[in-house]
């Protein structure tokens, strides 16, 4: 967005419009010219140009004739290049390895592929994500708008991981690294901020919304005003990292002591059961731990709509309704009529969908 006392350039105003068109098409599917210039509020002589355009860069294409009865000549119907262009996605977030996908424009879900290789830090970890990508590339059956990534850690809006613990990876530079090597444009993006992409855009999306998610670690998205929260350092959402109580002593990937992820991450809750705790014991546990940070959020920022999600196995129905339950508990909002807290649909996807989101907003301005 232009800041005021900006100057408005006349390249500014057409990618405006080109990405208007592409989020109007997206938004209603196939439609005639004449459609989109009622649509936009743009005349029909600007319409025809841009589409012209669009259809140059192979983002638009024309679909056939339009049905009906009126005179004249049958008007053509436009839509994005959904069949014709593709967006490989990969989620580094995931207890298991790495994963990619090749997906459409509307995030679904053509071919996968995982790296056969764990736990796999610095340069290492990089030599197996690109190599991964590569695999991706060479399935490929179109052209490629662009390469989204789900990484753990901080990432800022250049595509530079400020931290990473799992990969022990600080200030690197991840997307430049994978655009010289493919010469592909690269977004990445944190994991949970893009599972919650996918969920606003594919699944059960608000205006205001919270997603948490457990896995590796414990991560956390936000949406106000349709508008996705990454705050001043782009670490907005880093609860697992957050320590309740001093007497918590467990200790952290990160190094510290007693953080939220050392009690409710996937790895700290299989820990648990393997010792032996009793499963519906665990459930109030962790739940009361991950209601303890969200809660404040939730009041502080009066939201009402919380995806839950992680590991299937772990994040199942009784898990989320000990967190429903400890949440009225510590929040006046959580016990409002129109609180929902909902399990994901569809958990194994959602990073690398949100990749594919990522992707749409970067290179065809499309939310």
């Amino acid at each position: 967005m232009l800041s005021h006392g900006s100057a408005i350039l006349p390249s500014h105003g057409r990618e405006h419009n080109l990405s208007l068109i592409l989020q109007t098409l997206s938004d209603q599917g196939e439609m005639s010219r004449a459609d989109l210039a009622r649509a936009t509020g743009l005349t029909r002589v600007t319409i025809s140009e841009l589409v012209a355009e669009l259809i140059n860069r192979s983002h638009v294409i024309e679909t056939g004739q339009q049905e009906g009865k009126r005179p004249g000549k049958p008007s053509t119907l436009l839509d994005l290049n959904r069949p014709g262009l593709r967006i490989i996605g990969v989620d580094l977030s995931g207890v298991v390895p790495f994963r990619a996908a090749i997906m459409d424009l509307d995030g679904a879900i053509l071919q996968s592929f995982s790296s056969p290789k764990r736990d796999a830090t610095r340069e290492a970890a990089v030599a197996q994500l690109l190599e991964l990508i590569d695999t991706a590339i060479r399935h490929c059956d179109a052209p490629i708008l662009g390469i989204g990534i789900g990484s753990p850690g901080v990432v800022t809006d250049k595509g530079i991981v400020i931290a990473a613990e799992k990969f022990v990876w600080r200030g690197f530079d991840l997307g430049a690294a994978v655009e010289q090597a493919t010469g592909i444009n690269t977004h990445i993006l944190n994991d949970a901020d893009c599972a919650i992409l996918s969920e606003h855009t594919f699944g059960q999306g608000s205006d205001h919304m919270v997603l948490l998610r457990l896995g590796r670690g414990v991560g956390c998205g936000v949406i106000t005003h349709n508008t996705l929260v990454r705050g001043s350092d782009f670490a907005a959402g880093e609860l697992g990292h957050v320590r309740q109580r001093a007497e918590d002593t467990a200790l952290c990937s990160c190094g510290e002591i007693g953080c939220l992820e050392a009690y409710a991450s996937v790895p700290a809750i299989w820990k648990s059961l393997a010792e032996g705790e009793e499963k519906g014991q665990l459930n109030q546990r962790v739940a009361a731990y991950l209601a303890g940070a969200v809660a404040p959020l939730l009041s502080i920022l009066d939201i009402r709509n919380v995806i839950f999600t992680g590991t299937p196995d772990i994040v199942d129905q009784p898990l989320a309704q000990a967190l429903r339950e400890a949440l009225a508990l510590r929040s006046h909002t959580a016990r409002s009529e129109n609180f929902r807290l909902s399990l994901s649909e569809d958990p194994e996807h959602l990073v690398l969908r949100g990749c594919a989101v990522n992707v749409r907003f970067h290179e065809l301005g499309i939310a």
